[in-house]
């Protein structure tokens, strides 16, 4: 299996979900979709997520979501939304320990609120929004 996507191999800044560290021996991805060049690539993004996690198996894993920028176009994303949904219910979701939300729009929480008929309540508890200031990813490393 390789490491990367094939998107993602021929440029970096193609899909936004890359392990950052482990701490505690909890591995941390990060994702800033805003960032991502291809961020309306469902299926592509989709893989990408299923293929990094895949990679280690049944460890367990936290990410920080980076909502600096993330606007209207990428909430009108539902399909990505209700897919990333399906991913984690299905196959991540137990392994998952948190979603920290750093630097969160109201898009963010306009689609949040929206998903959360559709998540189950022990994975929507596991989505923490932190809004009380600017926060750099570096702060949790």
């Amino acid at each position: 299996m390789d490491k990367i996507c094939k998107k993602c191999a021929s440029d970096p800044t193609s899909h936004s979900f890359k392990r950052l560290t482990e701490r505690s021996g909890v591995l941390v991805y990060y994702s800033h979709p805003s960032a991502a060049k291809l961020y309306d690539d469902t299926e592509g993004i989709l893989q990408h997520i299923d293929h990094m996690l895949a990679l280690h198996g049944n460890r367990k894993w936290s990410c920080i979501f980076d909502g600096d920028g993330f606007d209207i176009k990428h909430a009108m994303q539902l399909q990505m939304g209700m897919g990333l949904v399906q991913l984690l219910s299905e196959k991540y979701g137990e392994t998952l320990q948190e979603i920290k939300v750093i630097n969160p729009t109201w898009h963010i929480s306009g689609m949040l609120k929206l998903l959360s008929s559709m998540i189950n309540s022990k994975l929507f508890a596991k989505i923490k929004i932190i809004d009380d200031r600017k926060y750099s990813v570096l702060e949790f490393l």
